[in-house]
């Protein structure tokens, strides 16, 4: 047992950093981490002090980085009775309805988030990557759905996550087979966005996250909105609607009788 805190959390420049730790389990995911992380994400979503989340793990001794190795399969995992505050309608992978998963929050949360995966991202790890917008990987990374092997099915919306980034092909590959993916293969199957060596990758992941900070609140949140909604197709008619007001027509106007004025 250890009596270090389960995540670690900071706030420097607008960047907010939640790290798991648990390093002696690779940050794997118990009861207790599960439902602080919820609550640690719902923090930096409403901290107006933070404009980019960054979530990572804590390294093992001796190394330069981790991520998550999933649920703990060995030390205390959560039960098939475990729901955080899901409503008790909701269904398993409905990710609609599970805003109330850490990530769920971190997918719809206002705010960019980024995974900064130095480290093994498996199962429920996994699926914490896919719900953030961007995943930077080290070289020695890597990625595996990993759950039926555990006699489980998928968690943390990983299924509608995965989906959305890679099509429903690769992703029925990556839960069907339980292959481990490398981060130059990730790179190029478009699982993460960006591979670095390991010493390198805290530097290029906070020197991304300073440049989102820069950015206007209001118009990452806007962004982050549009970006979510587009999984819906909402984002298309809300650009169709836009057309049709009266500011919009009345653009329109002013800028042909500039174009037949000049």
């Amino acid at each position: 047992m250890t009596d270090d805190p389960l995540l670690l959390i900071d706030v420097t420049d607008r960047v907010g950093t939640i790290t798991l730790n648990r390093p002696e389990r690779r940050n794997a995911l118990n009861s207790d981490l599960m439902g602080e992380l919820h609550y640690a994400v719902g923090d930096m979503a409403d901290n107006k002090d933070v404009k980019v989340v960054v979530l990572t793990g804590a390294a093992p001794e001796g190394g330069l980085g981790g991520f998550c190795s999933g649920g703990d399969v060995r030390g205390g995992a959560p039960g098939p009775g475990f729901q955080l505050g899901l409503p008790p309608d909701a269904l398993e992978g409905d990710l609609a309805r599970h805003d109330v998963h850490a990530s769920m929050r971190l997918h719809m949360m206002p705010k960019p988030t980024i995974a900064m995966i130095g480290g093994p991202a498996v199962g429920a790890g996994a699926s914490l990557a896919a719900a953030c917008d961007l995943r930077f990987a080290s070289e020695d990374a890597v990625i595996a759905m990993n759950f039926t092997p555990n006699g489980i099915t998928g968690d943390y919306g990983g299924s509608f996550l995965w989906t959305s980034i890679v099509g429903t092909a690769l992703t029925r590959r990556l839960f069907l087979l339980n292959e481990k993916i490398p981060a130059a293969e990730a790179l190029r199957l478009g699982m993460v966005h960006e591979v670095r060596p390991p010493a390198e990758l805290r530097d290029y992941t906070y020197a991304i996250a300073s440049q989102l900070a820069r950015t206007p609140a209001p118009v990452l949140a806007l962004l982050k909105d549009n970006l979510n909604h587009a999984e819906e197709d909402v984002a298309r008619r809300r650009w169709l609607l836009a057309h049709e007001t009266d500011n919009q027509r009345e653009a329109v106007r002013a800028m042909k009788k500039l174009a037949q004025d000049s």
